[in-house]
């Protein structure tokens, strides 16, 4: 079977502003966490508490149209960055799988009218990242499905 062609840096542009507004978009952030531009941010994260949500390699044409259209595949990131001081925030940060969940539900309208989600999926638990004497990172990898009509 012949090895899927990556997807190019400008298709996956095409989809990255709809993971990002759908972050944004996530009601039951907890009590502790402001979400907006600041703190939830694409392809960075803070030094203190933010989420960042960042691509990871792998992603690739599911298949490609003669039209020019397409079916991408594009797994990326979200960690989620901060400094918990009580047991009672360090349950709450470990909480990302509920944005997760809520992403796989809730879907992407995407500002772009040739986009169209097929499908957004966990690829991973929650898990612990670095740490140091102040913060902790959790992390959750994530897989996005989506047509391009062109």
């Amino acid at each position: 079977m012949a090895e899927p062609e990556k997807l190019t840096i400008r298709d996956a542009e095409n989809a990255q502003k709809g993971i990002l507004a759908l972050a944004l978009a996530y009601p039951d952030y907890p009590n502790l966490f402001k979400a907006d531009n600041t703190t939830i941010r694409w392809n960075s994260i803070k030094t203190d508490r933010s989420i960042g949500l960042f691509p990871i390699q792998g992603a690739v044409y599911l298949k490609k149209y003669v039209s020019g259209s397409y079916v991408a595949q594009m797994p990326f990131q979200i960690l989620y960055k901060c400094s918990p001081t009580t047991n009672r925030a360090s349950i709450e940060a470990q909480e990302m799988n509920n944005l997760a969940a809520w992403m796989e539900e809730s879907g992407i309208e995407f500002k772009d009218p040739h986009l169209t989600l097929q499908s957004i999926t966990r690829t991973s638990p929650v898990y612990g990242g670095e740490q140091d004497e102040k913060t902790v990172v959790y992390a959750i990898n994530i897989q996005l499905k989506y047509f391009y009509k062109k």
